[in-house]
């Protein structure tokens, strides 16, 4: 029987993490314009600790204890049964369309900062060919994925660290400590996290991945410290020189680098940006279009999105059906689609958390290569700071936010029982 193959190494899962969950610091801009430098510097030092480690450390456990393609699906489905797997994998599935919507829009706005303002109608066009390129790409497989995610990765930090080591001499330090933010702290929140979010899409390709037991852990941490890098500088740097602060928003890096470097490190740092959208939509085709694969693997989904490649044994038709899905969601802003986004990311985090510490207490003979020190109690521990910051997420979402939210929660309870499709599931999952 057809089966995924291992293909990714240690160095391009890091880059695969690297592009699920940053890409460079693109994107962090709105939260300086909705608090002010103090908050989001303070902000970028405390997520690590309470938000991306604990996440990523959950990540690795269940990755190397369960290596399936499917991630979260696998864990959610073992720990609770089926009917909590649907939820956890359609939960993410609805929340991947909006978040990787939101590359193409990304690569279209930092374009149009190079070339000019461009037409709705070619802002369509030009985001809907990086998406076939991207989808192209993925049904190629992992390994060339994984390739290309490493070199995007060198592109795309070169002109950050360039505008790091340029700026830092004509850093004011004072203004570390600075307001001037708009005070929406709703958008503050939902940025951060967003832009430290998607460490556990790196688990749904576990089923690719070389060693699992050994690579998932070391390629967690190395990525932790890259991303926090790789935010953390520029921020710092960018505040330093440019007090504008109001008016940062997404796209302002390359106005920054050109106050410092001149207009060529300000084009320079946009045309990476190209290159850092198409890196996140890559790397997040590849992760989300897992989770429907597994689901059909599981019969919770329509069969044929369960269908491997004959040559290169990728789940070729999710991976268009994600594409379209991004494709139909190119018109809408940043803006609401990271919001909609984050509501139910944080849904289903919420969840994995719960498999987490439930499968310590169910499955305490499971085999787990690595393994959250402390226990139980440091299992349980390491979940409250990320499960508290998505509860404070979700509350203090809008109320379209919350009610387009709501309509895809409702929409799958409505789907769960017309998508099972009448085989022994059970024992599928081995059960």
């Amino acid at each position: 029987m057809l089966q995924p193959r291992r293909t990714l190494g240690l160095a391009r899962l890091v880059a695969l993490t690297f592009f699920c969950v940053a890409g460079g610091a693109y994107g962090f801009e709105d939260a300086v314009g909705a608090a002010g430098p103090a908050v989001a510097l303070v902000a970028l030092i405390l997520v690590p600790w309470l938000w991306s480690f604990p996440t990523a450390l959950m990540t690795a456990e269940l990755s190397a204890a369960m290596p399936e393609d499917g991630g979260y699906v696998v864990w959610v489905t073992r720990a609770f049964g089926r009917f909590w797997g649907f939820q956890e994998g359609w939960w993410s599935w609805l929340c991947s369309f909006a978040d990787n919507a939101l590359y193409p829009v990304m690569f279209v706005d930092y374009l149009s900062y190079l070339r000019g303002d461009i037409a709705p109608s070619e802002r369509w066009a030009i985001g809907a060919a990086l998406v076939a390129v991207t989808t192209w790409l993925n049904i190629r497989g992992t390994r060339l994925v994984g390739a290309s995610l490493v070199v995007f990765t060198v592109v795309v930090l070169a002109p950050f660290a360039a505008m790091v080591a340029l700026g830092a001499p004509h850093v004011d330090m004072s203004a570390w400590l600075a307001g001037g933010g708009k005070g929406d702290w709703a958008l503050l929140l939902s940025v951060v996290l967003w832009n430290t979010s998607g460490w556990d899409n790196a688990g749904t390709l576990a089923g690719e991945v070389e060693k699992p037991g050994r690579n998932y852990p070391a390629a967690m941490a190395a990525a932790v410290v890259l991303v926090t890098i790789a935010y953390l500088l520029p921020v710092a740097v960018g505040v330093g020189v440019d007090s504008n602060w109001q008016s940062w928003e997404e796209g302002y890096f390359p106005k920054v680098a050109a106050a410092i470097g001149g207009p060529w490190l300000g084009a320079a740092l946009a045309a990476a940006a190209l290159v850092s959208a198409a890196g996140l939509l890559s790397a997040l085709l590849c992760t989300s279009s897992r989770v429907p694969y597994a689901m059909a693997e599981r019969g919770m989904l329509p069969a044929p999105l369960e269908r491997l490649h004959p040559r290169y044994a990728t789940p070729w038709v999710s991976i268009v059906v994600n594409a379209l899905g991004v494709a139909l969601l190119i018109p809408f802003s940043f803006q609401d689609l990271v919001q909609v986004d984050m509501f139910l990311y944080a849904l289903a985090l919420i969840l994995e958390f719960a498999a987490l510490v439930w499968l310590r207490l169910k499955a305490p003979e499971m085999p787990r290569p690595y393994r959250v020190p402390g226990g139980t109690a440091g299992a349980i521990a390491l979940s409250v700071p990320p499960v508290i910051l998505c509860v404070v997420s979700m509350a203090l979402a809008d109320l379209p936010t919350i009610l387009v939210s709501i309509a895809g929660i409702v929409l799958g309870l409505i789907v769960f029982p017309l998508a099972r499709r009448g085989r022994a599931a059970d024992v599928v999952e081995g059960r």
